[in-house]
């Protein structure tokens, strides 16, 4: 079986509603949208596998968290590129500084939580690079080997992190103390 056909079939026996439109398949996430009713427009698509709706209810958690009373998020566009997940949000009118870092700071974590599960099904994954990057389990990389994990590093509001996934979160990189000039190491 091809790899798009196994993957329309899992939806399937998932239960996810999908449908493909221009090519992308296109996933509805009901739970999402019934556990996140102000934050996901009803007849939003998302063009992703129903694999990563755990990263997403992750992400959608975290917004809820952020957001002030009263603040609504205009949600773009959820999609996979280059094997990642991409959201594309802001929220409507102005926020607080520390409320824009928080939205940032969840958005980096649902791409950067997106390379350790499997689109199709949600399992431990990897990125793979086969016709197209894509992340996958064993049993959906069709023989692919994963490449080098991302070393998840980021900077946000001028500070530099990088992604723990014992933590999953993102921690602050310690910069290392300069050396005199004239020392050994």
């Amino acid at each position: 079986m091809n790899e798009t056909f196994t993957s329309i079939l899992l939806s399937l026996q998932a239960g996810v509603p999908w449908r493909t439109v221009k090519g992308f398949q296109m996933t509805d996430f009901p739970n999402l949208k019934t556990k996140y009713p102000d934050l996901i427009p009803i007849r939003m698509d998302f063009e992703c596998g129903s694999g990563w709706e755990q990263v997403l209810d992750k992400y959608f958690g975290e917004v809820a968290g952020a957001l002030p009373s009263g603040a609504r998020l205009r949600l773009e566009r959820v999609y996979e590129k280059y094997g990642s997940l991409r959201v594309d949000a802001m929220p409507e009118g102005p926020v607080a500084r520390s409320v824009q870092i928080a939205l940032d700071k969840a958005e980096v974590l649902a791409d950067l939580r997106s390379y350790r599960y499997c689109e199709t099904c949600g399992k431990p994954g990897s990125l793979r690079d086969k016709p197209w990057l894509s992340v996958d389990c064993e049993a959906h990389a069709n023989g692919a080997p994963p490449l080098p994990p991302d070393d998840g590093r980021i900077t946000l509001d001028g500070v530099a992190y990088e992604f723990d996934e014992g933590l999953d979160d993102l921690v602050p990189i310690k910069r290392r103390a300069k050396r005199p000039t004239g020392t050994k190491r």
